[in-house]
């Protein structure tokens, strides 16, 4: 395979690192080649690591690509990836020209590159926004920057992830600080504790916000330091800001540094506070030299640090956080030393200069695969309830969506919802609003298969519109040519006669294959007189979901003043005609598990904010004061939760779906029928219809899940994920039938 980069020559910083590094360590197992667009240090030093280079430097874009056409007729490359803006230009010219993958490697948000320097946005930073949409394929530096360019229409099948990595095998710098701080002119005296932060000093990189960290921290913690190595524009107005502050004392300023080991082995803490970044080098150069970390909430940040683990983040701005993370790291030698041990095993496992290279070698053979077997059919198109907030739907947009991956990786996925920027941010795939259908035919034109996704689209209890306009997607996929199934769902009810005529025959004359989520909705489509489609039993596509990591949901309950040590019932409603009336009873049923069992009472809304009211209703009711929820976490978090409580009674669905996966015991108090088809499915008879609710009923039910045994729970949960497997089965062999 033979690589050839092109990049502008002029950068420094961790582009330059990412470059130099990856490409020295690719040539261990492809050939690489290097053209830059300027002669100077990063020249010698792609030189020097052993990469070969060349140089394309005729002060005319028009000789520049007659130049890059003759390296490429020589060479002959497989892939050609570019890397910042003037790269992303030359390359989108010469794609004219040659008939081999395009990509580029996106190292932060665009839109910020010029942060501050209005004639370079207006002009380098719109020709970068119009050649990266050219581009065949990114390559983006944290999970955050994929999900950041598929929110903003960029095709999120061409999009992959790598994460920055260097050598941890280098043997780890020591150095005098005392000696090393005198060569710049400072004093260091014994006791100091130094914050180090390396970094241009321009806008983006928001070191005001350390400056104002650091004057709350040290009235505090008076030995420390904050040490500035960079320079840029910004220097002047951050040494007059630390004049104003009253610390020019605790700030020391370096400018541009050789060595970046030295400066970090000299450190005791290494922050970031950057407004934009991806997955920055500093951050793993001060790990490298056992630095405790700081970081701002920024790209890949998250997936590096686990927050209060081996490190702290915070959010972009938030100053005050910051000072506070300063002073308990200033005050706590051997918290800095933990933080430092744990951080430099989890990077040298994840993030080394070894496992950058070998995905970045995944990467290029992925895009040759895909480039050679362009479709013009292909993918999915899901259609749902989707960008609602409500954690039932997306629990099931994310199964299905992972399903899909699995079948592969990186097929066109394509969502219809109410809020398709935050779907495709959240689940890198494309998106686009649920009632354009305009742009729905055209994806239907295109995509292998229609899913027609999860829950109970085909009723009439909301209302008729939404059951013609599904019913319509239906008629439209078909009729486009794509594959139709109705994926894990439940059916009805169908009230109305005329919509009832209406299901039956767009189902028998439209739909490929239906999988359904309880055997309730097979009697129903057996009454409906749909014979047609392929039809099977499965499960709920959320059945496929786990739980967080503990260390991520202990943060969210933390956040929510959820104490992680005690046994809780957790509540689970929503507000629904004759709801006010029985919330007393549900409330008793909760003053009882608490009074008998030492339950306490925890309220989880499953769609945000819709279920708070009925959550406060519940909560007047108590003669105890309970813990809840008012927030919207993700189908994982909101598993994770449940997990660590004892028992749960509930209205929603899906609620009782993460219990079944979590291992809880549940009871339904049931406002829709799809509640009662679930627990039947589950061989369950904890359940009672809202109306016939009351203290008895919901008192026998706590008792009973109080003595339910783990080996049943379990069992039910084993046989509900075996069954969903059936959704994934049949959406492939659908997949495969209609792509072409």
């Amino acid at each position: 395979m033979k690589i050839l980069n092109l990049i502008g020559g002029g950068d420094v910083g961790g582009a330059k690192t990412h470059i130099i590094s990856l490409a020295s360590r690719l040539s261990r197992y492809c050939q690489v080649k290097v053209v830059s667009f300027r002669d100077g240090p990063f020249v010698e030093d792609t030189r020097a690591a052993g990469v070969d280079v060349e140089v394309v430097q005729n002060r005319n874009p028009l000789r520049d690509l007659h130049a890059l056409r003759r390296i490429v007729e020589t060479y002959g490359p497989d892939v050609i990836h570019c890397h910042g803006a003037r790269a992303n230009m030359m390359g989108v010219l010469l794609k004219r020209w040659v008939q081999i993958p395009l990509m580029t490697t996106v190292h932060s948000d665009y839109r910020l590159d010029y942060m501050g320097r209005a004639l370079k946005q207006a002009s380098f930073g719109m020709i970068n926004k119009y050649c990266l949409r050219r581009v065949d394929y990114y390559t983006c530096v944290a999970q955050r920057t994929a999900r950041m360019m598929a929110s903003r229409g960029f095709p999120a099948h061409r999009i992959y992830t790598i994460y920055n990595g260097i050598d941890f095998s280098q043997t780890h710098c020591s150095i005098d600080r005392h000696a090393y701080l005198a060569r710049f002119g400072l004093d260091c005296r014994e006791g100091d504790v130094l914050c180090g932060i390396a970094a241009r000093l321009t806008a983006v990189k928001d070191v005001p916000t350390l400056l104002r960290a650091a004057q709350q921290a040290v009235r505090h913690c008076p030995q420390l330091k904050i040490v500035i190595a960079g320079d840029g524009e910004d220097r002047e107005s951050l040494e007059s800001l630390a004049d104003t502050l009253g610390i020019r004392d605790h700030v020391l300023f370096l400018g541009w540094i050789d060595n970046i080991h030295e400066f970090f082995a000299a450190m005791d803490i290494n922050v970031i506070c950057s407004l934009s970044e991806t997955f920055p080098y500093v951050i793993l150069e001060g790990i490298q030299e056992r630095c405790a970390t700081i970081t701002s909430d920024v790209g890949g940040m998250p997936e590096l640090i686990d927050d209060g683990v081996n490190g702290y983040i915070f959010q972009p701005g938030d100053y005050r956080m910051l000072a506070k993370y300063l002073q308990t790291l200033c005050e706590d030698a051997k918290l800095r030393e933990e933080f430092a041990a744990r951080l430099f095993e989890k990077a040298c496992a994840n993030f080394s200069l070894d496992v950058m290279a070998r995905t970045q070698l995944s990467i290029y053979e992925s895009v040759l695969e895909a480039y050679r077997t362009r479709l013009k059919r292909n993918g999915v198109l899901i259609c749902g309830a989707y960008g609602k907030g409500n954690a039932g739907d997306d629990a099931i947009l994310k199964a299905i969506v992972a399903q899909a991956r699995e079948i592969d990786a990186h097929m066109p996925i394509c969502v219809m919802s109410r809020d398709p920027k935050k779907t495709a941010y959240e689940y890198g795939v494309n998106a686009i609003f649920t009632f354009n259908i305009i742009r729905m035919l055209c994806k239907m034109h295109h995509c292998a298969v229609y899913i027609n996704g999860g829950g109970s689209l085909i009723q009439d209890i909301t209302s008729s519109r939404s059951l013609l306009f599904y019913l319509f997607t239906l008629f439209a996929a078909h009729h486009s040519k794509a594959g139709v199934i109705m994926y894990g769902c439940g059916i009805g009810p169908v009230n109305m006669p005329a919509n009832r005529t209406r299901a039956a025959k767009i189902l028998n004359a439209c739909v490929d294959v239906i999988t359904l989520r309880e055997d309730d909705s097979s009697t129903e489509l057996e009454i409906l007189g749909v014979t047609r489609p392929k039809i099977y039993l499965a499960a709920d596509p959320a059945m496929t979901l786990g739980a967080a990591p503990e260390a991520y949901v202990s943060a969210a309950m933390q956040a929510q003043g959820v104490p992680e040590d005690r046994e809780y019932l957790v509540l689970c409603v929503r507000n629904w005609p004759g709801f006010a009336a029985k919330a007393p009873i549900i409330a008793d049923a909760a003053n009882y598990a608490y009074h008998h069992y030492g339950l306490e009472t925890l309220i989880l809304p499953v769609e945000v904010p819709r279920d708070l009211e009925a959550g406060e209703l519940i909560r007047m009711k108590l003669d105890h004061q309970p813990y809840s929820v008012d927030r919207r976490f993700g189908p994982e978090i909101t598993i994770g939760m449940i997990a660590r409580t004892r028992a749960m009674l509930a209205m929603r669905l899906h609620a009782l779906v993460f219990a079944v996966q979590a291992g809880i015991p549940c009871a339904g108090i049931v406002y829709d029928r799809k509640v009662t088809g679930f627990m039947r499915y589950m061989h369950e008879d904890l359940y009672v219809d809202l109306q016939d609710t009351d203290e008895k009923t919901l008192r026998v039910f706590v008792d009973r899940m109080m003595k339910m045994s783990v080996q049943q729970r379990n069992k039910n949960a084993a046989r509900l994920r075996e069954l969903e497997k059936v959704n994934r089965r049949e959406l492939k062999k659908l997949i495969m039938e209609h792509r072409k």
